[in-house]
């Protein structure tokens, strides 16, 4: 029997012959990617289109079994993809990206439109939610999958009738005292945590690390020193300068004199944190030549680098992010990016060596930043196996067939069983992603944000009471209306952009827009219902309800 005649045996011709029409996006190459990429391609879709930003590491090889040792340092998506060809028995077309899917001029809505369904195989929250969050813009039907060591689970979304992504509480990272992490480091990873959440944010995110002020509790800062809580005031504020002039030629050395030479001085100064702790030393730049070093040198990231090493990549990967800011709205840290993990490694490897902390290697602190648990190639394959066959289930004629029939598969450690299916759950109605409506809005960004309000409130009957936010950025509300006549594109109203509506009177739900542009002079609101946000259950009284038990 041929494996097209065993594959309509099993899944019957009709089924077959959707599967060889769908065209499907798979969202990651690594560990997880490249066993469902082969699953794929084995049950005949017509065809994957691969997005992966990462290349090839050497600590890749265990799991990924699609690459090879030539292949370090190739991009994952079109590395994977040549991989396959070799059994692409029924032709899948296939197409891949080394890019990050947060790239919207590659990857903007209208793109993502064309796919039937959408596998992700990533492996970090923020990105998971962003998909997440495109398949509700667009109703599209999404297989989430992911691995933690020997756990990971399969589960297809369907937007608004099932639990999405963002639907479950996460665990939130371990978090440190403001101080520890700011003033008075001990641990490699006290100095990975400032590298990655205090510095490269200042730096190079969208949204500006949070303020410090006398306000700020105690226990939250972790110190009541005075001198100390000025001092990081201070930080924040000249950080904030120094950003500003991230076009400047001489940033990177900007960068290095103050975070590694003035800020460790000033800490010296308070004489108080030092009485039963060991001095940092700042750096002494003069001293260190990173010119005679090359990419030979620095090797595969499993070796720790020296501290000129350290420099050479943190003077490099810095250059490289500012280059990249001139094209990039915002850079979040992503440790499959090389230019953000490699601008942490070095920032916390340098700040390490300052304060006497034992330096890391390139790999162990890409497991720390990236919060990684040690992927097992089995589990990898057992999630990519039943996400491939859980999508089976979408090819039903109608989306009821398909909810009703499907199944999340979690691994489990009870029960004598290592898999567990179970029903798919209603949405959380308290989801900050799926509970709320959602829509497209085009509008010339050259418009100002008084007539975005006043198409706001001629679509959808709003008063003005409203507020506009873009992420964390407010834009807008009746106690902050100095942006009104301040153009959109000003306020960094760009395309691909999340434009968040709050109707401060408790009268409407609050809904999203995602931004597409036009040059028109025109702002066209989606035809969608904004209902009534759900007035809250009186609570009863206590004392009726004892009196009624008394009777």
């Amino acid at each position: 029997m041929s494996r097209e005649s065993g594959l309509k045996a099993v899944l019957g011709d009709d089924t077959f012959k959707q599967i060889q029409e769908s065209k499907v996006l798979l969202v990651g190459a690594g560990g997880i990617g490249c066993e469902l990429l082969k699953d794929l391609i084995l049950l005949g879709y017509g065809e994957v289109h691969v997005v992966d930003l990462d290349t090839i590491d050497l600590s890749n090889l265990n799991r990924q079994f699609l690459f090879r040792q030539k292949d370090i340092k190739k991009p994952k998506a079109s590395t994977a993809v040549n991989a396959v060809e070799q059994f692409n028995f029924f032709k899948t077309k296939l197409t891949p990206y080394q890019a990050s899917i947060y790239e919207t001029e590659t990857f903007p809505l209208s793109w993502f439109k064309q796919f039937d369904i959408i596998f992700n195989a990533l492996d970090n929250i923020a990105a998971r939610s962003y998909i997440n969050k495109i398949g509700l813009f667009l109703g599209k039907r999404i297989m989430e999958s992911g691995t933690t060591g020997t756990q990971g689970q399969a589960q297809p979304t369907f937007p608004n009738k099932t639990e999405c992504y963002d639907c479950m509480h996460r665990e939130t990272p371990k978090t440190f005292p403001v101080c520890t992490i700011r003033s008075t480091p001990s641990q490699p990873v006290h100095c990975i945590h400032w590298a990655k959440s205090f510095l490269f944010n200042s730096l190079f995110a969208e949204d500006e690390v949070a303020p410090i002020s006398t306000e700020n509790s105690e226990a939250e800062l972790g110190t009541d020193n005075k001198e100390e809580i000025k001092n990081l005031i201070n930080e924040n504020n000249e950080l904030i300068d120094l950003k500003n002039s991230i076009n400047d030629e001489n940033f990177v050395e900007k960068v290095i004199e103050k975070v590694f030479i003035k800020d460790i001085e000033k800490l010296l100064l308070i004489t108080s944190l030092w009485k039963s702790r060991k001095q940092p030393t700042p750096l002494k730049r003069s001293e260190l030549d990173t010119d005679s070093i090359t990419e030979q040198d620095l090797g595969t990231g499993q070796k720790i680098w020296s501290i000129e090493q350290n420099l050479k990549v943190f003077i490099n990967s810095t250059r490289a992010l500012q280059k990249r800011l001139k094209t990039e709205k915002e850079i979040e840290f992503d440790k499959d990016d090389e230019d953000t993990l490699n601008f942490v490694v070095s920032a916390a490897n340098i700040r390490s060596f300052i304060f006497e902390i034992p330096i890391k290697s390139k790999f162990d602190i890409k497991s720390i930043a990236g919060n990684i648990i040690p992927a097992i190639a089995t589990t990898n394959a057992i999630i990519a196996g039943f996400s491939s066959l859980l999508s089976l289930k979408l090819f039903q004629e109608s989306q009821k067939d398909q909810i009703n029939s499907s199944r999340s598969v979690y691994t489990s450690t009870g029960n004598n069983k290592f898999v567990s299916p179970s029903w798919l759950t209603d949405p959380n109605p308290q989801c900050a992603s799926c509970s709320i409506p959602r829509g497209v809005v085009n509008l010339d960004n050259n418009l100002t944000i008084n007539e975005l309000i006043e198409a706001l409130i001629d679509k959808y009957g709003y008063d003005e009471e409203i507020a506009l936010s873009v992420g964390s950025r407010l834009l807008y509300d009746v106690d902050f209306d100095d942006n009104k006549e301040k153009k959109l594109v000003e306020l960094g109203i760009i395309y691909g952009e999340h434009l968040s509506v709050n109707d401060e009177t408790d009268t409407k739900k609050n809904v999203e827009f995602y931004v597409e542009l036009n040059t028109k002079g025109e702002i066209n609101f989606p035809d969608i219902e904004i209902p009534d946000k759900p007035k809250p259950v009186e609570k009863q009284d206590n004392n009726d309800d004892e009196e009624g038990d008394d009777s």
